[in-house]
């Protein structure tokens, strides 16, 4: 079982992966517009899947950061590190 720390480097890595995700999507036909919206009519793809992972993702990092630290841990600076 992952404890915090780890759930949240986790998440980390998979928002990296995600941004990864729509940099495979461009380089498979898809276009930015210039509203910055993604056309993918020529890709196998959709973008909205992407921006839904990318959402639940960061939003799943704050109710973790909320569940550890508190809602004031959002804002309260974190202790340094202990070697």
């Amino acid at each position: 079982m992952l404890n915090t720390n780890a759930l949240h480097n986790a998440l980390n890595i998979l928002i990296t992966f995600s941004a990864l995700l729509v940099a495979i999507l461009l380089a498979m036909g898809c276009t930015q517009l210039g509203d910055s919206t993604l056309e993918c009519s020529q890709s196998s793809l959709n973008p909205s899947y992407t921006a839904c992972v990318v959402a639940a993702l960061g939003a799943l990092k704050i109710v973790v950061n909320i569940t550890r630290d508190g809602l004031s841990g959002l804002v309260k600076p974190q202790p340094p590190v202990v070697k």
